[in-house]
């Protein structure tokens, strides 16, 4: 390796037979690779004939493509799996409705500022008796001499 001084200051530069080889070596490299497309885009392989011989008939080298598992014919649905099917299709429709008043109650729990419903309405069925009040509605008065008591400490 040399030392030359250029424009911008010393630069280590290779021999000039080196660069020469490396570019001479690109170059080739492309040409092959330009030739090389060229012969395989021209090159004409001849497209499969898919349909068989031109007169649409199957001949002796022609593969027929057969399945390699057949199917069953398809089952047809008795009676007793019909009303199976009717009785879970009616615990379906339970189902969803059980789930849109538990949508319901959860909507109106979510929005407590906007009072849209009571939940205890909107959840209870319509044969559900209200329980009994569990405190009565009244206080009951000491009993009379007894000494009357609060909660200030002195």
């Amino acid at each position: 390796m040399s030392n030359a001084w250029t424009e911008n200051g010393p630069v280590s530069l290779p021999p000039r037979w080196l660069a020469f080889g490396a570019g001479g070596l690109v170059t080739v490299l492309a040409v092959v690779g330009v030739v090389i497309g060229i012969r395989t885009a021209w090159r004409d392989a001849g497209a499969p004939d898919i349909g068989g011989s031109a007169d649409g008939g199957v001949d002796s080298s022609t593969l027929v493509a057969k399945p390699i598992v057949q199917e069953p014919p398809p089952v047809v649905a008795s009676d007793a799996d019909l009303a199976k099917q009717t009785a879970a299709d009616a615990d379906q429709a339970k189902a969803d409705a059980l789930a849109a008043k538990a949508a319901a109650a959860q909507q109106i729990q979510a929005k407590p500022s906007k009072p849209a419903g009571n939940i205890d309405d909107i959840l209870a069925s319509p044969s559900e008796k209200p329980p009994a009040p569990v405190k009565p509605t009244s206080d009951e008065a000491p009993p009379p001499g007894a000494p009357v008591k609060t909660d200030v400490p002195f």
